[in-house]
């Protein structure tokens, strides 16, 4: 109830910083980018390196507790703890009239929810597969490093129109993480620590490409994706997996090698 009551303090009275707006003498902002869980983003013309960068802001209600300062910190260690192409580079941090911030490097492109929802973006199902195969190379590079993602969503998922990269560390948390004991009769799968939590996830943004390419009947009775979808059963069978529908991937090898033998990638 507290945290409510602070997100939605948050939303009447936080200010984003406007266009232009120079912040730590150093950061020239030129727009605001989008708003996340944890911070606000925004892009912004670094005058010391001369060139665009991302600065993300600790938003209002996640800077009024401890544990939300402590959680923007391990998202920023998270980050720099990163060399991998598949993620956007860490530069510097710091905080500006007492707000906690840190950049990194900007992405020309568009996320998946940009390009299905805004553009249009149709997906066959190859195509889904294809980035689906692209896009276990950095959640690999994770697991490889004890790090479960826990946010791989459409949002957070970019194609610069040759590459995917993967973005938004602030759910991140290494594996030997504590969570919170779970409260509620409801298990909550993306929010464990572990590789099928991004498995899960995953399977999730796997499903919004392939709808992408599906013309959803007026007034008919709402059916399964797997009643729907016009997809081969080895898709199905890979994405049952990925929902825990079916016994669990271990890890990504095991996708990687089901995708290889179903479209020979």
């Amino acid at each position: 109830m507290i945290k409510r009551i602070a997100f939605l303090f948050s939303n009447l009275f936080e200010q984003l910083f406007p266009n232009d707006k120079l912040i730590a003498d150093r950061y020239k902002v030129i727009r605001h980018l989008g708003a996340g869980g944890y911070g606000h983003s925004y892009l912004v013309y670094d005058l010391e390196s001369k060139q665009k960068k991302v600065l993300k802001a600790l938003r209002l209600h996640k800077r009024l507790t401890q544990s939300g300062r402590i959680d923007f910190e391990y998202e920023k260690e998270l980050l720099s703890s990163i060399e991998h192409p598949g993620f956007p580079r860490y530069f510097e941090g710091g905080t500006f009239n007492n707000i906690p911030y840190y950049t990194m490097e900007f992405i020309e492109g568009m996320n998946f929810e940009q390009l299905i929802f805004a553009e249009g973006k149709k997906v066959t199902e190859k195509e889904a597969f294809q980035i689906v195969y692209e896009l276990l190379n950095p959640i690999e590079y994770l697991h490889n490093h004890k790090i479960i993602h826990r946010d791989i969503r459409i949002p957070n998922v970019i194609s610069d129109g040759a590459k995917i990269r993967l973005i938004d560390l602030g759910l991140g948390r290494h594996l030997n993480f504590k969570t919170a004991v779970q409260t509620t009769k409801e298990k909550n799968i993306r929010k464990e620590v572990n590789c099928q939590a991004d498995f899960f996830g995953l399977g999730h943004f796997l499903l919004f490409l392939l709808y992408s390419n599906f013309t959803f009947p007026q007034h008919k009775q709402e059916k399964s994706w797997e009643e729907e979808l016009e997809i081969s059963n080895q898709a199905k069978h890979i994405i049952r997996k990925l929902l825990q529908i079916e016994p669990a991937y271990e890890n990504c090898a095991q996708i990687r090698a089901e995708i290889i033998n179903l479209y020979l990638i």
